[in-house]
């Protein structure tokens, strides 16, 4: 249980250039995996539309939060409920899943809604101030609320 000293931490990450090179790299290597694979090329094709609806989809969520179910912020308040912003104004309550993964150069959490099901925060150095993503990370370790690798 959070102590109620404990400061609400709002979360409103901004575009992370680190993601985008990430999900560019993913998508790119698993569509040079589609077309690698001993396949006609009309077998190929709707793997590789798979991908780029992948790519489209992650970027539009994760990254432009354009997505009307992507989360534009979220807050912990300070007795340890979660509040999810939704780009669509939609407001959820959350409860942070144990799945979530911490360490000091990504930080993906994990959430379930009882009207929306899962949803995911990424989170990464160049998307959110260092000092508030530094007493995230601290708040989730000393609770053990989070997978630590």
């Amino acid at each position: 249980m959070v102590e109620k000293s404990l400061p609400a931490l709002r979360l409103a990450p901004k575009k992370s250039t680190t993601l985008l090179i990430f999900i560019l790299a993913s998508h790119t290597g698993a569509a040079g995996v589609a077309l690698l694979l001993p396949l006609e090329f009309w077998l190929q094709l709707p793997l590789l539309l798979l991908v780029v609806v992948s790519l489209v989809q992650a970027v539009r969520t994760h990254l432009w939060r354009s997505n009307g179910s992507a989360i534009k912020a979220a807050e912990w308040e300070s007795g340890g409920e979660w509040t999810l912003f939704a780009v669509n104004g939609h407001e959820l309550a959350a409860q942070l899943k144990d799945s979530s993964y911490v360490q000091p150069w990504l930080v993906v959490l994990n959430f379930s809604t009882s009207r929306f099901g899962r949803r995911t925060l990424i989170l990464l150095p160049d998307a959110v101030d260092s000092e508030l993503l530094r007493r995230l990370r601290v708040r989730l370790r000393l609770l053990g609320n989070a997978d630590i690798v």
